[in-house]
């Protein structure tokens, strides 16, 4: 590779840019992990076919993730406590898949953004 070329690439690898891509790539992998993890290898009867994973947010620097949960039971303070329990569980599993510095902790956050939407169909219906 000549001296010019090189020059190139640490350009390319060095610029801000590239920072915002990696954390998108490796945010919507953690994602993935932590919805399969809680779709598929909990245990616990609490979580079981009652959680879905609607979203996450990631530090910049990977040492804290935001995941939201959607319930869909009525006991949704049970499952929350299920999903807390296997907290150090999931991590482990990121832990294992990752090939990163930091494992980031994990905080499980009631999502009730569709509840909300539903309130408001109903509000809106009676309006009419």
């Amino acid at each position: 590779m000549s001296l010019k070329k090189k020059r190139l690439v640490m350009k390319i690898s060095k610029s801000k840019n590239s920072k915002p891509y990696k954390h998108s790539m490796i945010s919507s992998e953690v994602e993935r992990i932590i919805n399969e993890v809680v779709s598929y290898e909990i245990q616990d009867k609490r979580v079981i076919g009652n959680a879905n994973v609607t979203g996450i947010i990631l530090s910049r620097d990977y040492s804290h993730c935001k995941v939201f949960v959607q319930i869909d039971v009525e006991n949704k303070k049970e499952v929350m406590d299920g999903l807390k329990n296997a907290k150090g569980f999931v991590r482990h599993i990121l832990a294992e898949q990752l090939d990163m510095r930091k494992t980031p902790e994990i905080a499980f956050i009631l999502d009730e953004s569709a509840d909300r939407a539903k309130r408001i169909e109903e509000l809106l219906k009676e309006i009419k």
